[in-house]
């Protein structure tokens, strides 16, 4: 058993979680630029308080991805 499987066996997110990797696994740029882009967003928010729109912006686009990948997941 990998890693994948234990964390679809997960309760109330399991299947959650494959969704999202079936959309990951079929669309790897955008999946990383989606990761980037969060992580970008949080670092920015934690160092520079005069950067609070585009750390939201950046955030946004990694909340509005893991959404879209939901969705279009399979």
């Amino acid at each position: 058993m990998n890693m994948d499987e234990k964390l679809y066996g997960l309760p109330f997110i399991g299947w959650m979680v494959k969704r999202l990797y079936g959309y990951f696994r079929n669309n790897i740029a955008v999946t990383d630029f989606m990761h980037v882009a969060l992580g970008f967003g949080l670092g920015l928010l934690m160092t520079e308080k005069g950067l609070t729109f585009f750390s939201g912006t950046a955030l946004g686009i990694g909340i509005f991805g893991h959404i879209f990948a939901f969705i279009k997941g399979r």
